[in-house]
């Protein structure tokens, strides 16, 4: 009617008209509250769903359908199930909001718990396990869904669309959701369980869990350029085929994903029990990022299950930037072969840069690559200021399995589990590049000698690696062991005397566990007085070192440049000290003293004076090493 009314004004003035975007109020009287504040609000209309259709009960979607909207028009539904009898369809410019418990006169207004997601008066769109939920967007005026709690949705024929939403178009937003207990029963790859979305639209804040899928993608799949996540939570989701948790498919130039934890996800027969990347058939004009984010947990446990958190395929002239993630637990079980594997990552076609990131406990059992899997000679590797510990293979590689080239900068490699803490491939011309990277404390997959890195017999006569600046410490009698072809070592420091075999320039055979700050502890921080401080040759790639700081003229052997400053030794001490929730707990400090908490690669990242018996310190997911004076605890904040 509205449109009518202002096609008619349009005639009559000759004119512009202007309308008024309205709020509509939802609610249903027979079963739920209703709207006790309307004063501050503009322009609003109540809407009864109970007397909606002619005087009788409409369920929301059959509203939408009937109800005239004009762009800026918001609909703000109050608490409550809403059970579908067919999905809502979204109109352009019109945005939906839920949380409301019916006395707010502002969307800001709305109770939340800890989370963006979390609202103590939930609005909740349930499927009715028949129907899909919500589908739609718009490229041209913004369209937001916020604070809905859609479950119990089901898609059963759509090729592109998730089983609880399916939001469309670069002005399109899905924001402070729920998307839980959804199913997609088509096997298509641009599908989802959850959630799909495309054509640039953003999701921010949401919180993804138990959606299962036939096909690609268990709980979110993005489909087209420019699309990006960030803040969510997508936990516990399943597909039969790729992508338990995450699936980026075909075009996906400038996709980003930041700030999400993407932990519990798991597929049933394929790869990429996180997240897969998957999109040879495009080049892509900007590169694809992935930052800040966390996988745990995640798994491909079938014999063709390869990267347990992530699985990476792009076109060779794309690049992926993965950075300031953390990869913990993660498992793949494929069967072996030296391009099977990953158990954090695989790494298929493209140029895949990996910068900043921690991979702890992540484990093949069948086959090689604990943490990182390189698969293909299609496209640059590159893999820098990274940590590796605790990571298990069952063959080859409890860190790095460099089937094909690849170059490693200012890495750490310390206490993984396997035949060799990294390999080499024999394809011609594969290379793997160390530069200042240190080796310490691993070992065999049986966990009773050291190992090193393993050079498999190249297929030419020429060798297949190349190492310069880098550290080895207990790592065996051979700790770069070549069948055949030795490698370039130059300004390397071993523990062991190979004075004979790495004849190189500016190799060092001194490294005792005194060189480190505390070996025992595997804090590997030069100590003052080693022998590997300005021993190495400049390497650009190189600087800064594994925790930004500047190296100076003459470069130090190792991931480390040697920093007076905040090389503290860890000793482990009575006072208290633990973690509750995203908090640090300490306790029994004399009162003045100075607490200086560091991340796990020493880098100091608070200092502050007692002032209580017991201070609370809140800080960021980590692994962090807590001071007083020269005494030390560690505290793993989740």
């Amino acid at each position: 009617m509205r449109k009518l009314i202002t096609f008619l004004l349009v005639i009559l003035l000759q004119g512009v008209t202007v309308i008024m975007a309205e709020t509509f109020l939802v609610y249903r009287s027979t079963t739920g509250g209703t709207w006790t504040n309307t004063s501050g609000i503009a322009a609003p209309i109540e809407v009864d769903l109970s007397t909606a259709k002619s005087g009788a009960a409409a369920s929301l979607n059959e509203w939408f359908a009937d109800e005239l909207f004009l762009p800026g028009d918001e609909v703000w539904i109050i608490s409550g199930t809403y059970v579908l009898t067919d999905s809502i369809s979204l109109i352009e410019g019109v945005s939906i909001y839920g949380g409301f418990s019916g006395s707010e006169s502002a969307i800001t207004g709305r109770v939340k718990g800890a989370n963006a997601w979390d609202f103590t008066n939930a609005t909740i769109i349930d499927g009715n396990e028949l129907f899909m939920g919500i589908s739609g967007g718009s490229a041209t005026n913004a369209t937001i869904i916020d604070g809905l709690t859609i479950t119990k949705c089901k898609n059963a024929a759509s090729l592109l669309s998730g089983g609880g939403a399916w939001i469309n178009g670069n002005e399109a937003t899905i924001q402070n959701c729920i998307i839980s207990n959804c199913v997609t029963e088509v096997t298509s790859a641009t599908s989802s369980g959850g959630v799909v979305i495309s054509g640039g639209a953003t999701m921010t804040d949401c919180y993804i869990h138990d959606n299962q899928t036939a096909g690609y993608g268990g709980g979110v799949t993005v489909v087209g350029d420019a699309c990006s996540m960030s803040g969510c939570k997508i936990t516990n989701n399943s597909s039969l085929s790729f992508g338990g948790g995450v699936n980026l498919f075909s075009n996906t130039s400038g996709v980003t994903v930041e700030n999400c934890e993407i932990s519990n996800n798991t597929t049933a027969d394929k790869s990429g029990g996180g997240l897969l990347l998957f999109s040879i058939a495009f080049e892509n004009a900007e590169p694809i990022t992935i930052t800040g984010c966390t996988f745990e947990s995640n798994s491909a446990p079938a014999a063709s299950g390869n990267g347990g958190a992530m699985y990476v395929n792009t076109n060779g002239a794309n690049t992926v930037n993965i950075t300031n993630c953390t990869f913990t637990n993660n498992t793949a079980n494929a069967t072996k072969s030296t391009t099977n594997g990953g158990g954090a990552i695989w790494i298929g076609q493209g140029n895949c840069n990996i910068d900043k990131c921690t991979f702890t406990g992540n484990k093949v059992s069948n086959t090689s690559g604990g943490a990182i899997t390189n698969a293909s000679a299609n496209g640059a590797k590159t893999i820098s200021n990274s940590i590796f510990t605790a990571n298990e293979s069952g063959v080859h590689g409890s860190a790095l399995m460099l089937t094909f080239s690849a170059t490693v900068n200012n890495c750490l490699l310390y206490g993984n589990k396997g035949g060799n803490v990294s390999y080499v491939g024999t394809g011609a011309g594969v290379v793997g590049v160390y530069n200042n990277c240190t080796f310490a404390s691993n070992l065999n997959a049986a966990g009773t000698a050291s190992v090193g890195v393993y050079l498999s017999t190249p297929a030419v006569d020429a060798p297949n690696a190349i190492f310069t600046n880098c550290l080895f410490y207990n790592s065996g009698a051979k700790p770069a062991n070549s069948d055949s072809e030795p490698p370039v070592v130059t300004f390397c420091g071993f523990d062991v005397d190979l004075s004979a075999t790495w004849t190189g320039d500016g190799n060092i055979f001194t490294i005792t566990k005194n060189s480190f700050v505390d070996a025992d502890n595997n804090d590997y921080r030069l100590a003052t007085g080693s022998t590997a401080i300005n021993a190495g040759t400049t390497i650009v790639a190189c600087n800064p070192d594994i925790t930004g700081f500047t190296r100076d003229a003459n470069y130090d052997m190792g991931a480390y440049e040697y920093d007076p400053s905040s090389s503290v030794k860890k000793v482990e001490n009575a006072f208290n000290c633990y973690a509750f929730g995203n908090n640090v707990i300490v306790k029994d400090v004399a009162l003045g003293k100075v607490i200086n908490i560091y991340s796990v690669t020493g880098v100091r990242v608070l200092t502050q004076k007692v002032n209580a018996s017991s201070m609370q310190i809140t800080l960021p997911e980590g692994l962090y090493i807590v001071n007083v004076d020269s005494q030390n605890k560690k505290v793993f904040v989740k």
